[in-house]
């Protein structure tokens, strides 16, 4: 009995799981030269959902998937219009890390399924989610630490793959946009177990 508590102990020393959420600071990225359109200043979104990280101890390392629901916004001037463009999604990173001391270095590829995204020129709100992929792939890679139950990350994330929007027009002109901005992002947890 006492042989399989220890397992059972064993085992759940391994796995934790819980909530988590993050702010994230980014910044839409404008792909064609349009001389009178210009990106705005990085802004602040949220996401919010789970983690899982299961360590590896034979090799020393461990797997974190997230599932997250993200919501961000840009604004981009063009002519005398500012455009403001809101992106929501379903992302999944899936990270591999190690410790380092108290350090936790991880990285891995970050999937994102864009479930909305809209561009609201002087109140006409337009759905603009048919100019985007549908899902695209990139990478998260940064530093943690744990505190008593407190999971914090900070992380850099960028594309891999891009999809470009067709069009959207503003102030007279047209232009592209890549959905899957650079960003940075500031992410707590907490083990529930």
């Amino acid at each position: 009995m006492g042989l399989m508590l220890g397992m059972v102990y064993s085992v759940s020393a391994q796995v934790n799981f819980g909530p988590r959420v993050a702010v994230i600071s980014s910044n839409l990225n404008v792909k064609e030269g349009v001389a009178s359109v210009k990106e705005g200043d990085a802004e602040f979104g949220y996401q919010f959902g789970a983690f899982l990280r299961v360590k590896v101890p034979v090799i020393g390392l461990y797997i974190q998937p997230e599932a997250l629901l993200s919501q961000t916004n840009s604004t981009i001037t063009s002519g005398t219009s500012n455009v403001d463009l809101s992106f929501n999604r379903v992302d999944v990173p899936v990270m591999i890390g190690g410790k380092i001391g108290p350090l936790r270095i991880n990285a891995g590829p970050a999937f994102s399924f864009l479930t909305k995204a809209e561009s609201d020129v002087s109140g006409a709100v337009v759905d603009i989610k048919d100019n985007y992929s549908n899902t695209t792939v990139g990478f998260q890679a940064g530093l943690g630490v744990d505190v008593l139950k407190f999971v914090i990350d900070l992380k850099y994330e960028g594309a891999l793959s891009e999809k470009f929007g067709e069009t959207i027009t503003a102030g007279g002109n047209s232009f592209q946009t890549d959905e899957r901005s650079s960003q940075i992002v500031l992410a707590v947890g907490f083990k529930l177990f």
